[in-house]
């Protein structure tokens, strides 16, 4: 499957060379402007007032992206989450919960802010993820967020919404702040929309945003190039640049913290099932480790323990003495796996970089707008 994914990217990335392939490429192009009709229909029909956008009772903060994948929104939700929560808010998060075996209509409580109560296959990995790393929030997961969010406010009481890609869901439900997380790596991919690029909305869609964050920035070939784009759709918004600082590299199994340090003159591999691995092995050359084999599966890949002793027998014959991945991935890993080789699990905090001031202040007002648990 990711070989499949590799080869659309290479071919709608480069340019179309012969006949066959001009023709391909030309009927992409024609999936794009029917996809583009689509979106333009839907926009001016909630424009026009023919249905009415919902709104739920609490602040709601939209956390989203433009194009498929790899924006880094997760991390994002989770800073956001724990931020509130330490300024004494009850906070929850909606999510779709993509690569759930449940179906997307149906409505899962996969944390009640006290406890996990679902798994990866019926919740989602990202949104399993983000209940683990912050326990005192509830995670809902359902396609309709407005269903989801009335039920949090009956059972839960929040105090304010997150929502987890909610960029495309704007016209549908009132959000009091629209943040938009762009790829450092590949922030608009071809410039079209699917299916001749990756873009999920054309770039004009970019004026609504309340803040830009670009995430990775210190992987982006060009931070320049990015903000010129940005700020000529957009001049109002605010400008965050952000990158993923890792902390720690902690054994799966027993939880030990190693140091990056641990890992000198030893083989070391990576696997993991994100929309951009190699970002992820790139982190790690970050934090001074070097891998020597990489496993790139498909996001949101659907471990199994089939699969998994494939990669792990594989990775013993190469002769690797461990294995690391993501916190998205290691939700899915059963605890009591038998490994070859030890798995080690990577830490990252989500971390402003530039524009810093403006982002806490705007966070801060949200805070003072809430009520208070107490209250």
């Amino acid at each position: 499957m990711r070989d499949w994914e590799n080869a659309y990217l290479k071919f709608i990335h480069d340019k179309p060379k012969g006949f066959q392939k001009n023709f391909a490429f030309a009927s992409l192009r024609f999936f794009s402007f029917l996809f583009l009709t689509g979106w333009w229909i839907r926009k001016m029909v909630y424009r026009s007032g023919l249905i009415r956008r919902k709104r739920l009772s609490c602040p709601v903060i939209s956390v989203g992206n433009l194009t498929t994948g790899g924006a880094g929104k997760t991390p994002i939700v989770i800073f956001l989450a724990k931020y509130f929560a330490k300024q004494g808010k009850k906070v929850a998060v909606l999510s779709r919960g993509y690569g759930r075996e449940t179906k997307s209509s149906s409505l899962v409580w996969v944390s009640d802010g006290h406890k996990i109560l679902a798994t990866p296959e019926e919740g989602g990995d990202e949104p399993v993820l983000i209940a683990r790393n912050v326990p005192q929030a509830a995670v809902l997961v359902c396609k309709d967020r407005y269903r989801a969010g009335l039920e949090a406010i009956k059972k839960f009481k929040p105090d304010l919404f997150i929502l987890d890609d909610g960029y495309q869901r704007r016209f549908e439900l009132h959000r009091d702040l629209d943040i938009l997380a762009i790829d450092g790596v590949n922030p608009f991919s071809t410039g079209r929309v699917l299916p001749a690029g990756l873009l999920r909305e054309p770039l004009e869609a970019l004026s609504e945003a309340d803040i830009f964050v670009i995430n990775k920035v210190n992987l982006c070939r060009s931070p320049e190039d990015v903000r010129t784009v940005l700020q000529r759709h957009n001049p109002k918004a605010y400008l965050v640049e952000a990158h993923y600082k890792p902390t720690v590299l902690r054994d799966f199994q027993t939880g030990k913290e190693m140091k990056s340090s641990d890992l000198d003159r030893v083989s070391v591999g990576a696997f993991s099932g994100v929309a951009n691995s190699m970002s992820f092995v790139r982190t790690l050359a970050d934090f001074k480790v070097l891998i020597h084999h990489s496993y790139n599966l498909r996001d949101h890949y659907a471990y199994t323990r089939e699969n998994l002793k494939t990669i792990l027998q594989d990775a013993h014959l190469r002769g690797l003495q461990y294995l690391i991945t993501t916190e998205k991935d290691e939700v899915k890993i059963p605890k009591d796996m038998e490994l070859p080789v030890p798995i080690l699990v990577l830490e990252i905090n989500w971390e402003a970089l530039h524009g810093k001031n403006h982002w806490e202040s705007v966070l801060k007002n949200i805070a003072l707008g809430c009520a208070s648990i107490s209250a």
